[in-house]
């Protein structure tokens, strides 16, 4: 019986250090992103007054079956990723307002991906593989929308194109 009580409290503490570990960054989802969230190595050679990175998890309990359809309620993770860094001499109101834009881009995704993953049906014996593939497109989708912000705004420098972007990301926000 010790050793049963043992090996169990052994597995439950590897199993929260290796979990623990492989968070890819600090976790934000409802709330805009602050200067101190970005913890990342200054890359003092970058033309860059700062990089915010996201990304996101997702997970799944058991599905519901009705026939040969499964359907899940997913939950997605937003995180900002531990290499996102800023130019402490550089954290101006106005790039912190740039930074928010790429963030608020993965907020919008990770809504995206729940409301859509979570109305959709999937076949029982290949949801695993449907889900994955609904989830990467969006991703896509939003790699694409984010580079497209970067370009509109010019990294910060057109004002007027910042101010629309502020506005439709904004509008999108839940």
């Amino acid at each position: 019986m010790k050793k049963i009580i043992f090996f169990l409290f052994v597995f439950f503490i590897s199993f929260n250090f290796i979990y623990s570990q492989s968070l890819p960054g600090k976790e934000i989802r409802n709330r805009e992103i602050e200067w101190t969230d970005f913890s990342g190595k200054i890359d003092q050679t970058s033309p860059w007054d700062a990089v915010t990175n996201w990304t996101t998890l997702y997970s799944f309990a058991a599905p519901n079956f009705e026939g040969d359809k499964a359907r899940v309620t997913i939950t997605v993770r937003l995180f900002l990723k531990s290499d996102s860094w800023t130019k402490p001499n550089k954290q101006t109101p106005r790039l912190l307002e740039h930074e928010r834009g790429h963030f608020n881009i993965g907020r919008i995704c990770a809504d995206e991906i729940e409301s859509t993953i979570n109305t959709m049906s999937f076949d029982r014996n290949n949801y695993h593989k449907q889900i994955d593939e609904v989830y990467w497109k969006i991703i896509e989708k939003y790699k694409e929308i984010n580079a497209q912000y970067e370009r509109e705004t010019d990294h910060y420098k057109n004002i007027e194109q910042q101010k629309k972007w502020n506005k439709k990301l904004n509008s999108l926000l839940k």
